[in-house]
């Protein structure tokens, strides 16, 4: 029987009090980034195999670099050897410590162009590339390369590889056509990235494009995003009050839609908890893991 796990994510340091704060019966699995040392990733280690608990890393793996993500669709050799040979040590360190997966965004730098809408927290023209800057085919024969790279290297270390959307802007056939050309390698969706998609970026309709890799998806990343004038805020706990209010994403909708052509992904609640009350959180867990159960899905609940 396939079982999808419900996450919390607990980046930059572990607590047992942090872990006890956030978790409940349908908490099975958590989501690490960011941590301090070596020293730190034995402690969860230890942690999730004593409680039977899965965990999986986000990269980076570890702060010592800041927050540095691998620029996996680098048009310039250099950046791009750099970015292969991180992704090597983490997925290597991942799989020492029994991760259950190893997470890292494609495309990144993101790649999109003018017209969309100038949110602020939307990535600078220093932090993304322009179709001038890579082209689709450019980007479509990177996209290959870097597959084959991510298959051997998950066959060489045991270690599941997974990839989470960044924006895309009107390469995503490109996307799209990599996870099905190598469907060893899972793909992560973000609900709050692809509402930001769908308002920031004309034309883009996430239905479509969920029909199209539902099937390929092995984690969702959950949360909503609340949209103000010209700004959003993102990372929010999806509720309830927000299903029908237009101000906020389409996260619930897009979960359950998903839901209905995959029952087998897991679920990270990659949201700010302390925005909400203890009983708004558990509703949540709740929720959730109705919403997959009433799809089909079998949902681990830890005893």
């Amino acid at each position: 029987m396939n079982q999808s796990r419900l996450q919390i994510g607990m980046w930059d340091q572990f607590t047992e009090e942090r872990w006890e704060r956030l978790a409940d019966k349908h908490i099975s699995g958590m989501e690490i980034s960011s941590f301090p040392n070596r020293e730190a990733l034995v402690e969860i280690s230890d942690f999730c195999r004593n409680q039977r608990i899965a965990f999986g890393v986000h990269a980076p793996i570890l702060l010592e670099a800041g927050y540095r993500l691998p620029q996996v669709n680098a048009p310039e050799p250099e950046l791009f050897r750099e970015a292969l040979e991180q992704i090597t040590a983490e997925v290597q360190l991942a799989s020492s410590m029994g991760a259950d997966y190893m997470l890292f965004h494609y495309p990144f730098y993101p790649v999109f162009q003018e017209p969309f809408t100038p949110y602020p927290r939307l990535p600078s023209p220093e932090e993304r590339y322009s179709y001038n800057q890579l082209s689709k085919e450019r980007f479509r024969d990177m996209s290959k390369r870097l597959f084959e790279f991510l298959c051997e290297l998950q066959l060489r270390y045991g270690q599941r590889i997974v990839l989470e959307h960044d924006f895309f802007g009107d390469y995503g056939d490109v996307l799209i056509d990599s996870f099905h050309a190598y469907p060893d390698i899972g793909f992560v969706l973000d609900t709050a990235r692809l509402d930001i998609a769908r308002r920031a970026f004309q034309g883009f309709d996430p239905y479509p494009f969920l029909d199209r890799m539902a099937s390929r998806i092995y984690l969702v990343h959950y949360s909503n995003v609340l949209y103000e004038k010209d700004k959003f805020t993102h990372h929010l706990p999806v509720l309830p009050e927000h299903d029908h209010d237009p101000n906020y994403g389409e996260a619930c909708a897009y979960l359950q839609y998903v839901a209905t052509r995959n029952s087998r992904f897991h679920v990270t609640f990659e949201h700010n908890a302390s925005l909400i009350t203890r009983q708004q959180l558990l509703q949540i867990y709740d929720r959730t893991a109705f919403m997959l159960q009433e799809q089909g899905g079998h949902v681990l609940i830890r005893p």
